[in-house]
């Protein structure tokens, strides 16, 4: 058995090394900073296969049936405060997307429910960089159906750490298993330059 001043060390370690290799992936994509300022990110349907989530959370994805769309269900198997600070359940974003996105007021929208099955009351969701600025957690109170929970924020401009960028859910504080649906996380310029 580690000791504290060994464990936690190391479990911080292998947050950012799991961070680190999930967003070395990012999302891959042919279009220009100029076309995603106009698109923006959005991450949906199959493509929640892509999300990731740091140990003592979890992520599972439920293909669309029987009238429900594709979702992810979200949970964390151990207490908030026994885990080492960390991104939760996150869409990397990649390069592009960071580039898009620096300096920019950019709107992060998480659709998601209470779980039909041990629902959650709240949960947080928040934009994260490596170093220029993070949003934070900010705290939302879910409901039975489908709805859009926003957060406006401007991550700064661009530092020498680049490829980094994240859109995070953390899905409760405890470990007694409750869950949160998300159906879609999309991230987007709130006022497009006009061309």
């Amino acid at each position: 058995m580690l000791k504290d001043r060994f464990f936690y060390p190391l479990a911080a370690l292998c947050v950012a090394a799991m961070v680190a290799a999930a967003l070395s992936f990012g999302s891959n994509t042919d279009l220009t900073v100029e076309e995603i300022r106009k698109s923006g990110y959005l991450m949906a349907g199959e493509d929640l296969v892509r999300l990731t989530a740091q140990p003592g959370t979890q992520a599972v994805f439920v293909a669309a049936a029987g009238g429900e769309p594709a979702y992810a269900r979200l949970t964390s198997n151990a207490a908030r405060e026994s885990l080492p600070k960390g991104p939760g359940v996150f869409a990397p974003l990649g390069l592009i997307h960071e580039r898009a996105f620096a300096g920019q007021d950019i709107r992060m929208t998480v659709t998601a429910r209470a779980s039909r099955a041990n629902g959650l009351e709240t949960f947080d969701i928040g934009y994260f960089t490596a170093g220029s600025r993070d949003s934070g957690w900010k705290r939302k109170r879910l409901t039975p159906e489908w709805k859009d929970y926003i957060l406006d924020f401007n991550p700064g401009p661009l530092t020498e750490r680049v490829g980094l960028d994240h859109a995070s859910v953390w899905p409760g504080e405890t470990a007694e298993l409750l869950n949160v649906d998300i159906k879609s996380i999309r991230v987007e310029v709130r006022r497009p330059a006009a061309q």
